[in-house]
């Protein structure tokens, strides 16, 4: 944690000033949705006060809900939809993990399901594509030797 951030106009600041500003104005509480037992209860979940953000951990829910990996099924869809639902009826944001690389679904979410926050990747998956990247560029070097 440093003193030194944009909030603060990268003027040193005391850490207690720190975390009590973060805390009142700079914290975000996300609650990940990823069980049979979350979606049965989306209503109750969203009305929960302090709640920021609905998040739905795409991979973990479908294998719950017995459709591994099968973004497409009318069961996730069906469960992405009561989530959105909530969401708006209790004014929470909704939000979309695991599912990459797929811009045309991640355009449906959005549009169809008022999905406002995505991850749009993992940091492994991120890293993995960067270390190749670096990886091809020295393995092109050639050597004057």
């Amino acid at each position: 944690m440093t003193g030194q951030l944009p909030q603060f106009s990268l003027v040193p600041t005391p850490l207690d000033k720190v975390i009590q500003e973060s805390n009142s104005h700079g914290s975000t509480v996300l609650l990940m949705i990823e069980t049979k037992d979350s979606i049965a209860n989306i209503n109750e979940i969203a009305e929960v006060e302090g709640v920021d953000v609905l998040l739905v951990g795409s991979n973990d829910l479908s294998i719950e809900l017995g459709v591994a990996a099968k973004f497409e099924s009318d069961i996730f869809k069906s469960a992405l939809t009561a989530v959105s639902e909530a969401c708006k009826y209790h004014k929470k944001v909704f939000g979309l993990a695991g599912i990459y690389d797929k811009p045309d679904y991640q355009r449906w979410a959005v549009n169809n399901l008022g999905v406002r926050f995505i991850l749009g990747g993992q940091d492994s998956s991120v890293l993995t594509s960067g270390t190749k990247q670096c990886m091809a560029a020295l393995m092109s070097i050639e050597s004057l030797e």
